[in-house]
């Protein structure tokens, strides 16, 4: 069972009733990051409340969270705060699953993922600014699927918290300069000095990149902005 109709819900739709059949999937939530309206967390938290309570006591529970949750600059976010208590939440059943995910690629209309903001301001050349010392880890959504499903149908995890993310990451810079290289397009931006990057750990799911046959290579933040966007050029 998959809670949700956005692009993590759209990307594991294939496996609902298959290698992921025996759990409930809550891919549902806040979209925007910078969200600051309450109204929109507490809705999250009961529609949470209500997919744990409809779900058997002994079901696997998969909430995907945030590796945000551990950047030190975000720590005042509201969105942070509220994902941090839900991850409380569901960390009170007996069978979970919290993924964390970084930056996600992947066809959605959501204008408030990373890449489709710098996109749109790109090919509308709209004036942006660009923290030259900010990084930001990209990870298709499609390998989030095989890592995550990998993880489930080989190791049968359950109860633990995991990053799902790329072992490297990237400086927006080098990610606004190849969504200009894929699109041929110039970008028009303000260098801020400003912004930090802080670790990842990954850890965990190097011997399920291998099983899953997910390799973070030097040209995969090209190759996913390619894959997504390339069309448009």
């Amino acid at each position: 069972m998959i809670v949700g109709s956005g692009l993590i819900a759209q990307a594991f739709a294939g496996q609902a009733e298959t290698t992921l059949s025996g759990a409930c999937l809550y891919a549902a939530g806040v979209s925007n990051s910078s969200c600051q309206d309450p109204r929109e967390f507490e809705r999250e938290r009961e529609r949470l409340l209500l997919a744990m309570r409809r779900s058997a006591p002994g079901q696997l529970f998969i909430y995907f969270s945030t590796c945000s949750i551990d950047d030190p600059e975000a720590q005042s976010s509201l969105y942070i705060q509220h994902k941090a208590t839900m991850e409380h939440l569901v960390r009170e059943r007996t069978r979970h699953l919290i993924f964390r995910l970084p930056q996600l690629a992947g066809f959605t209309p959501n204008p408030h993922t990373l890449l489709n903001y710098l996109f749109s301001r790109i090919v509308r050349s709209e004036r942006f600014q660009v923290w030259n010392g900010a990084h930001r880890n990209i990870i298709d959504v499609d390998d989030v699927v095989k890592i995550a499903i990998d993880l489930v149908a080989s190791e049968k995890i359950a109860c633990e918290t995991i990053n799902i993310a790329n072992t490297q990451s990237s400086r927006m810079f080098e990610i606004v300069r190849t969504i200009e290289d894929v699109l041929k397009r110039p970008a028009i931006f303000d260098t801020i000095d400003r912004g930090t990057s802080y670790a990842i750990n990954t850890d965990r799911i190097r011997s399920s990149l291998k099983r899953a046959g997910v390799l973070f290579s030097a040209n995969y933040l090209r190759e996913v902005i390619q894959k997504y966007y390339g069309h448009h050029a």
